[in-house]
Order: structure tokens, then C-alpha cells, then sequence
């Protein structure tokens, strides 16, 4: 905490150009709420595919995914004096992805197809988008039967698995975003990934098996 309040306290000097790519996500934050538009468009760079990911991970509708994507930064160019900035900004930004998303399952629970032209599966940013067509293939039934063992998840036990084990963040940043203990993130992941990797085996096996 003290090192985000050393970059917000210490702007760059007179006359030295401002890099925003360089800058910390609560910099940006403060520059976002003095009206800075290439800020938030740094920031929106930064998180877009991330947050894409994960409320496509929890709410299994592609179509829906984008749209709460859309409202969770139009929260941020609209009120960014919402963000505190003692807080760290990516907790507080899943935060918001996520209560969106919560939102958005309570009014209806979407209809997933995944094989629907509008349910195309949105793959990891850092995974490559060309493939071979065997390759492809591949990738697009393990997708697949991802997204349908995800669906078989509570959505307590979803949200932590994807946050962590897809999302890469801490238990602590989890247990923030969620608002639990983090024993408990840690006792939900547990059993997430067992109930993960129990359903991915049996599509697995239901498909005939890993082709080689």
C-alpha cells in the first residue's frame, strides 16, 4: 500500500514526459478522475481481454460477456472517483466485474450454446488465434468442454476458480474481491479444482478420449 501511495504522491517533474504504459494502474486512476481520456484508454487496454475473460468464464454467454464488459468500463470513464485509491485498482476493478455479472444471472440465467454462431468460445488472451485445422479443432472442443464443467459449478466455487486458477491472481486479491477469508478462497478453490478436473475427465472420456 505504501508503495501505491509513493507513485500517486510523487508525480514526474516539470519539463519529463509522462509514459502512461509505465505507470501503475492507480496513477492511471488519478489521472482518469482529472479527465485524462488516454488513461483510461491505457487502463481499458490494459484489462479489457482479462475482464472479457473472466465474466465470459462466469456468466458462459459470449453476447452477455461483452456487454457487462462494456458496463464495467463505462463505470470507470463515468464515476472514477468511485475508485479509492488506497485501494488497489485490480481487486476493485474484478469487483466490479464481478457484482455486474452477479447482477446479470439474477435477472436471467442465459441459455448457453456452445455451439451457437453468437457462443463463440473466447479463448485465453495469451493464447494464439491461428492454428492449424487439426490444432483448432483441438483447441475448440477442449474449450468447450471447459466452459460446459464450469457451468457445473456452484457460482461461489466458479468465481474462485476462474479468478485464480485461470485469472492468475492471489488469495488475498480473491478474497477481496469476493468478500470472504481467504481460508475460504483457499477451501473453495480446493474443491473447485477437484470438481474440475473430475468433469473434464469424463467429457474427455464421453468424446472418446484425448486424440492423438
Amino acid at each position: 500500500m505504501s508503495s501505491i501511495h509513493r507513485s500517486i504522491s510523487s508525480p514526474p517533474a516539470a519539463g519529463v514526459p509522462f509514459a502512461l504504459e509505465e505507470a501503475s494502474d492507480e496513477v492511471l486512476m488519478l489521472r482518469v478522475s482529472e479527465g485524462d481520456s488516454e488513461a483510461y484508454e491505457t487502463l481499458y487496454n490494459r484489462y479489457r481481454n482479462r475482464i472479457l475473460t473472466f465474466v465470459y468464464r462466469y456468466v458462459g454467454q459470449r453476447d452477455t460477456a461483452e456487454d457487462i464488459t462494456q458496463d464495467v468500463f463505462l463505470k470507470i470513464y463515468r464515476n472514477p472517483r468511485a475508485f479509492d485509491p488506497r485501494s488497489r485498482f485490480v481487486t476493485w476493478l474484478y469487483t466490479v466485474a464481478r457484482n455486474l455479472a452477479i447482477d446479470s444471472l439474477r435477472r436471467k440465467r442465459p441459455r448457453v450454446s456452445l455451439q451457437g454462431e453468437d457462443d463463440k468460445p473466447i479463448l485465453e488472451p495469451s493464447v494464439p488465434e491461428t492454428h492449424g485445422p487439426v490444432e483448432a479443432t483441438l483447441m475448440s472442443e477442449l474449450e468447450e468442454n471447459v466452459q460446459r464443467v464450469l457451468r457445473g459449478l456452484s457460482d461461489k466455487l466458479r468465481e474462485v476458480f476462474v479468478l485464480c486458477a485461470m485469472q492468475g491472481l492471489s488469495y488475498e486479491e480473491v478474497a477481496r474481491i469476493v468478500g470472504c477469508p481467504v481460508k475460504t478462497v483457499s477451501s473453495r478453490l480446493s474443491r473447485a479444482r477437484e470438481h474440475f478436473q473430475q468433469g473434464l475427465k469424463r467429457y474427455r472420456a464421453m468424446d472418446g478420449g484425448v486424440r492423438r
